[in-house]
């Protein structure tokens, strides 16, 4: 491993590095932008869930929030991270939870240029950082994946270098596993990846001896990290949800895991123009398990568009070894102009000076945004004014709610339909969809069928006009958020309770 090369021994001002300059930059503007970080249902519902693990002192095995599936098999592998969700919520508000999100994604950013600075000059490793937050920001949520972004980064540094320096990887990340196990299902690509690190090891290594010593190394390393994995209170089940939800034959239903739109611009977009635009300027020579890798990442930002985050911060840390000799050759045939003068100078470690600095600014504009509180301004997925209007007419019974609101639902202590949970099953996901698109006959067969008293649906929505034309439905209330529709008469006759129907399955 090769250090930034430093064009003066002088220090600046302040004693501040790179790493820290982003901080200072990339905090404040997303500490200021909540509305990004809270666009998402499943805040709700993680926060709920956060609540109910305090309160009981256990984690969840079994549903007991929704009407729809009351009692079904479900586990939350991220409980960790809700329990934390539900806390800041509790005692700091939304500003509480926003500030969290910001430092976590913050810090992420700033840990990768960190990373990169121990390989590269201090402007390559720059432009590699800012691609990041393009593919970041997108899926920048107050949500638990947020709050593994720092574990992810330095989970991949710590494989990067350890393979670097033929070595297996160190015993001490074996906690971090643990931790992350208990934070987010994200885990599991940090443990393919040291799987094909491990593999890589093997395969490149000089000699058969060497290959058996690789091989050995990586493999113990990897049976202790997927111990620690199974340090959570699900075990083995944890360890293979994530597994289960990628087989869903209904994901392509949900935004998030989408593929991303081409029609329209998208960050993935920008950063496959500058990396093509630079592997083939500049002629760069990697190995063929790092592409592999690469493209590995590349194919899953592809096929689901949340995926865009992993390549953003992974993708730096696989090429940056490979590269290092590259770039500096390029840039050791030009003379070093002013600007590299004062970023190889701000590529040094921060002083203690710096760091305190840097730290009493953060914390400084932390305590005035908690104190003034972050509030929630009514949104697209906030239907208050509308259960307010249902409560005001003592509208009682089952609802059949748009997925987007069922977040929110579980949050005001409403029963939903459906929320973001994909416990939900592949059947039960696909007659939702069907029943609020209007295909076919599925949205008065699940009227009847769950004894459906109301409906909570967004505007434009098909099933609002089917609702509007549907006998003994009529309109209660309506705005640019949430439709509501109540059923004239207040005592249906149903086929069959949801318990039979779940039976019939």
């Amino acid at each position: 491993m090769t250090e930034a090369t430093v064009l003066t021994s002088g220090r600046t001002r302040f004693g501040i590095s790179l790493p820290i300059v982003v901080v200072l930059l990339v905090y404040p503007a997303l500490l200021l932008n909540p509305r990004r970080m809270l666009g998402d249902p499943d805040t709700y519902w993680h926060i709920a869930t956060g609540r109910w693990i305090i309160v009981h002192r256990t984690v969840p095995y079994h549903d007991m929030f929704s009407f729809s599936m009351p009692g079904a098999p479900w586990t939350s592998p991220e409980w960790l991270a809700e329990v934390l969700s539900a806390w800041l919520f509790d005692h700091l508000g939304w500003a509480g939870l926003v500030a969290v999100t910001a430092l976590c994604a913050t810090a992420a950013f700033a840990m990768l240029l960190h990373a990169l600075l121990r390989w590269l000059a201090p402007m390559p490793a720059m432009i590699a950082t800012a691609l990041a937050p393009s593919l970041v920001l997108p899926h920048l949520l107050a949500r638990p994946h947020v709050l593994a972004l720092p574990i992810l980064v330095r989970w991949i540094d710590a494989l990067v270098t350890a393979r670097s320096e033929q070595r297996a990887p160190s015993l001490w990340l074996l906690p971090l596993v643990t931790l992350w196990a208990n934070i987010h299902s994200s885990y599991i690509l940090g443990l393919g990846l040291a799987a094909l690190l491990g593999g890589e090891a093997v395969l490149l290594a000089e000699d058969w001896r060497a290959r058996r010593q690789a091989a050995r190394r990586w493999s113990v390393f990897g049976v202790l990290a997927v111990a620690a994995a199974l340090i959570n209170p699900y075990g083995v089940e944890g360890l293979l949800l994530p597994f289960r939800l990628i087989g869903m034959g209904t994901l392509n239903l949900i935004g998030e895991w989408q593929s991303p739109d081409f029609q329209h611009f998208q960050p993935v977009e920008l950063w496959l123009v500058v990396v093509l635009f630079a592997a083939l300027a500049f002629g760069w020579r990697l190995p063929p398990t790092r592409v592999a890798m690469v493209l590995l990442l590349l194919h899953m930002a592809l096929r689901h568009g949340r995926y865009a985050e992993l390549l953003g911060l992974v993708a730096p840390l696989l090429l940056a070894p490979a590269l290092a000799p590259q770039l500096a050759a390029t840039l050791g045939r030009r003379p070093p102009s002013a600007a590299d003068r004062l970023l190889a100078e701000l590529a040094r470690p921060a002083t203690t000076l710096g760091i305190a600095l840097g730290a009493v600014l953060i914390a400084g504009l932390t305590a005035v945004v908690l104190h003034r509180g972050i509030q929630r301004q009514a949104d697209g997925l906030t239907p208050q004014s509308a259960l307010a209007a249902v409560a005001a007419e003592h509208v009682e019974g089952p609802v059949l709610n748009d997925y987007r609101f069922g977040g929110y639902l579980i949050f005001a202590g409403v029963k939903p339909f459906i929320d973001g949970r994909y416990f939900y099953g592949d059947e039960f996901l696909k007659r939702d969809y069907d029943a609020t698109a209007g295909i076919g006959d599925e949205l008065p067969r699940l009227l009847d069928e769950y004894a459906i008293a109301w409906t909570l649906m967004p505007p434009g929505t098909t099933a609002v006009g089917l609702l509007d034309h549907l006998p003994d439905w009529r309109r209660l209330y309506a705005d640019d958020i949430a439709i509501v529709h109540v059923r004239q008469s207040r005592d249906p006759a149903p086929a069959h309770d949801a318990g039979e129907w779940r039976e019939k399955r």
